[in-house]
């Protein structure tokens, strides 16, 4: 189902649930059916603050809570994470800041944070911080550009599938790149 479709069914429940998941598309719809009058912007910007910052909320808890457990299960991402964790630990709030503009990366960067030593009271002011800026400017832009994004993607959306394409060569190129990397890391001798 369609951004479109659940906005006209669901309203301000589908941007909670879009936003709960990752949701720029779901925001920028709710802000163009704000627009067009179909929902009411401030209701849609607390919708998504609220959606956002309990998904996050409740990814944190996971990785604080069972983080290292499933790191402990999965060796080969306890090294990529690792460097993850360290990463917020060094720069604390600007990097809770800066996750939340990170799509496609909020659910991991939550996880990651909450395997890390940031306090746990830190980390809830920043993000209802950080989800309140994002809903506001994401909601907003949805409002007064919604009809320009709704254009420039519909012109893209025939370009959909060699972006796509480009995006899987990419990943296994990287994929193979990091294989490559660890074997070579592996056989080489410890002095």
């Amino acid at each position: 189902m369609s951004p479109e479709l659940l906005l006209q069914k669901f309203g301000y429940l589908a941007v909670f649930v879009g936003t709960f998941l990752e949701g720029e598309t779901i925001l920028v719809m709710g802000g163009f059916f704000a627009e067009r009058r179909y929902l009411a912007l401030p209701l849609v910007i607390v919708t998504a603050f609220g959606g956002s910052y309990v998904g996050h909320v409740c990814w944190f808890w996971l990785g604080r809570t069972q983080g290292v457990r499933l790191l402990d299960r999965f060796p080969r991402l306890k090294k990529h994470f690792g460097k993850g964790v360290r990463l917020f630990e060094r720069y604390g709030a600007p990097a809770i800041f800066i996750t939340q503009w990170l799509y496609g990366l909020r659910i991991t960067c939550a996880v990651i944070i909450g395997i890390s030593k940031i306090s746990t009271i830190k980390f809830l002011l920043y993000e209802a911080l950080t989800c309140m800026v994002w809903a506001i400017v994401i909601g907003t832009a949805g409002f007064y550009f919604g009809r320009a994004v709704e254009r420039v993607l519909g012109r893209a959306a025939h370009i959909e599938k060699y972006g796509l394409l480009l995006l899987a060569v990419i990943g296994v190129s990287l994929w193979a790149y990091h294989r490559w990397k660890d074997r070579r890391e592996e056989q080489a001798p410890e002095v």
